[in-house]
């Protein structure tokens, strides 16, 4: 899958630079908030997206729980995603986006290898906590990444913009997917036991997704701060 997607992304850039006018201009990469942007969704999304897939199946096939039961312990996840929505702005306004990208990717990657503590013998319900502050710090660096992404775009780039972004987020969920089954069929050549495999494939992606933190210092301190000005103004004009 990754390999079929730096293929494409290579065919793209050969046909945009011959063609007089391109669906997307390769000019839009030259905004550099939005090249980090979609760089930081590729990276941080390869551990991110392994979750819905990861512990559902760990929870089935290692735990033995039923699907039902596997498919409701993400709902903590969800809340948790929904909660968030409502402290994004304070949170960008206290830290900015580049700090709160940071940091925020960084706790994620701690939250999804401390899975590899999870064991059948502990009482399930220990898992909800840490799901509903994942989706929580998910939801957070989500709508940070977005918004600092389209930030700096002009009114002649904004729709090429959203369609990269809206293309490269479904992309790098699959590959997250595709990564992730890859780290546990790795696991899996080992005469290990099923469990110990899956906490083994959390501890790794969640030590790329702490890697994948170092993106976003590619941005400055002082990068999308305009938004939250902007949107305190109309606040106070309202």
């Amino acid at each position: 899958v990754l390999a079929a997607g730096v293929i494409l992304l290579l065919l793209y850039i050969l046909h945009a630079r011959r063609h007089p006018a391109p669906l997307i201009s390769l000019p839009l990469f030259k905004t550099r908030t939005f090249s980090v942007g979609i760089i930081g969704n590729i990276a941080s999304r390869l551990g991110t997206g392994c979750v819905p897939f990861l512990m559902p199946l760990m929870l089935q096939v290692g735990f033995g729980f039923s699907a039902v039961v596997a498919g409701c312990m993400m709902a903590p996840t969800a809340i948790g995603s929904i909660l968030a929505k409502s402290t994004v702005t304070q949170v960008l306004r206290l830290f900015g986006y580049r700090r709160t990208l940071i940091g925020i990717t960084v706790v994620i990657g701690i939250l999804i290898a401390s899975f590899a503590l999870q064991s059948p013998s502990e009482s399930i319900i220990l898992l909800l906590l840490p799901l509903f502050i994942l989706g929580m710090s998910m939801s957070t660096q989500f709508t940070a990444m977005n918004t600092i992404t389209l930030a700096d775009l002009n009114d002649d780039n904004a729709s090429g913009g959203n369609s990269v972004l809206a293309v490269t987020q479904q992309l790098s969920i699959s590959f997250g997917v595709a990564v992730s089954a890859a780290v546990l069929r790795f696991y899996q050549a080992f005469e290990t036991g099923t469990v110990e495999q899956f906490h083994a494939t959390f501890l790794t992606m969640g030590i790329v997704t702490v890697i994948s933190a170092f993106t976003f210092a590619l941005l400055r301190p002082g990068d999308g701060r305009h938004l939250i000005t902007n949107r305190d103004k109309k606040k106070k004009s309202a």
